[in-house]
């Protein structure tokens, strides 16, 4: 059995009542009804000539089971034979408070789980197929919607070609996924870095490390980046700071909260730590957002720390990809890369897969007028002390994410700064950290 829908029509034709049905040009699933578990019906609906096939599928993918803070509840695969670019079709989708939807193109996740696919590469190559869904709230359900222009992305494959090893066979379809979420609450400001075994180091909050033995090292802050953490992704650079630092590492929210309201946050610690210890000289270590974040934290907020070091920091903004185009890698880079690496805080999260409140990312911007603001009061001359660690991806002029010019200058003026291997992704990790930041360290003195 087909349903057949032309057009807008003034009324909804149901399938399983309550469940899945459609009203105009528009598939409605509402994954709160009762039968939403026992759904097996597939029989497609004709819409403006499209055949739209809707099947619930069980899938064993490392990439959906590894999205932090999650649990996989459902996937749907959309098939869309007669796919026609100009014709309406959307979807609206219904959940839970505590739930999200996103859509991935199915080749596209193939290629995330194949095991002998470079994920680096395959961030720099290919415009990561995956939609992160506007979601309101409703009186009693959360809606979220994929819209026509969503749909086109998805079922475009003109750049997956070079990366897949086999003939695309799934042109015509996407998976829709409905995931748990499991807030955590993340504990922000500064924090105490000190050694915990060989390969790891625990974090005391400065307010809770009471009194310690008085050390002449100077300070040194680790300030990470967008949808990040300070974890054991930092433990080479940490290891290197300790033998000459007193350590410290600053978290903060980053998704949603404007770049100089954490400038101001980081701001106070660092005059925590100035009064507290007068006469020590304090670096800060910063990567991508970091350095903006530091940047505005001096500029603004007169925040006296003595150096910086910033390694794939847009000093000028974002200049090589869109705020949604941001987005989308930053959840990809967090489901291929796990926990393990700089993982994003629960809050961060949220923000970025379910309310889409996004002002950091739009900070980030160059066109932001958070950047022009920036760099017309933090100009660069002699007496700044900063220095720019810039990535070079297979010997290219950007990390992936970042222009190295963008890096390197402020308003076109260039500041002292070395090119490394290293990619956005990657910064400060491995044994390459003591001659990259040992170099900025004895330029700085």
């Amino acid at each position: 059995m087909k349903w057949f829908i032309h057009g807008e029509l003034e009324r909804s034709i149901k399938m399983n009542e309550g469940f899945m049905y459609v009203e105009g040009s528009e598939i409605v699933i509402n994954t709160r009804s009762v039968q939403v578990a026992n759904i097996e019906n597939d029989e497609p609906f004709i819409i403006n000539d499209q055949e739209v096939s809707l099947k619930k599928v069980e899938l064993s993918s490392d990439f959906i089971h590894e999205i932090p803070y999650s649990m996989n509840k459902l996937v749907y695969k959309v098939t869309i034979d007669n796919f026609k670019e100009d014709r309406d079709l959307s979807f609206r989708l219904v959940c839970g408070d505590d739930e999200y939807f996103f859509a991935i193109q199915e080749d596209y996740l193939q290629l995330l789980d194949n095991e002998s696919s470079d994920y680096i590469e395959l961030l720099n190559q290919v415009s990561p197929k995956v939609e992160i869904l506007s979601h309101s709230d409703k009186e009693t359900a959360v809606e979220a919607k994929i819209n026509k222009q969503q749909v086109n992305y998805l079922l475009d494959h003109s750049v997956n070609q070079s990366l897949s090893t086999n003939e695309l066979a799934n042109k015509n379809s996407f998976y829709i996924v409905l995931n748990k979420f499991s807030k955590e609450t993340s504990e922000l400001g500064l924090f105490k870095l000190l050694p915990d075994g060989t390969s790891s180091f625990r974090k005391v909050k400065v307010a809770e490390e009471g009194e310690q033995e008085i050390s002449e090292k100077p300070i040194a802050i680790i300030v990470h980046g967008l949808v990040s953490s300070i974890s054991d992704s930092y433990f080479s650079l940490f290891d290197y700071l300790q033998k000459a630092y007193e350590v410290y590492g600053f978290e903060y929210l980053t998704v949603d909260e404007r770049i100089s309201v954490n400038g101001e946050f980081l701001a106070s610690g660092v005059n925590y730590l100035k009064k507290k210890y007068p006469d020590k000289e304090i670096l800060i270590v910063s990567h991508s957002m970091g350095g903006l974040v530091s940047r505005s934290a001096t500029s603004k907020y007169a925040a006296p720390f003595n150096k910086l070091i910033m390694a794939g920091t847009p000093n000028n903004g974002s200049i090589l990809i869109t705020v949604p185009i941001l987005a989308r890698m930053c959840l990809i880079a967090n489901g291929v890369f796990g926990s393990g690496r700089r993982s994003i805080k629960s809050e961060d999260f949220w923000d970025l897969i379910r309310e889409k409140k996004l002002r950091g990312f739009e900070d980030l911007a160059n066109d932001s007028g958070f950047v022009t603001e920036l760099n017309a009061a933090d100009i660069l001359d002699s007496d700044k002390k900063y220095f720019a660690i810039t990535g070079k991806y297979l010997g290219l002029s950007n990390d992936i994410l970042v222009n190295i010019d963008n890096m390197i200058s402020v308003n076109e003026i260039k500041m002292a700064h070395i090119s490394t291997s290293w990619n956005h992704f990657n910064y400060y990790e491995g044994e390459e950290v003591k001659n990259y930041v040992g170099e900025a360290i004895r330029y700085l003195k």
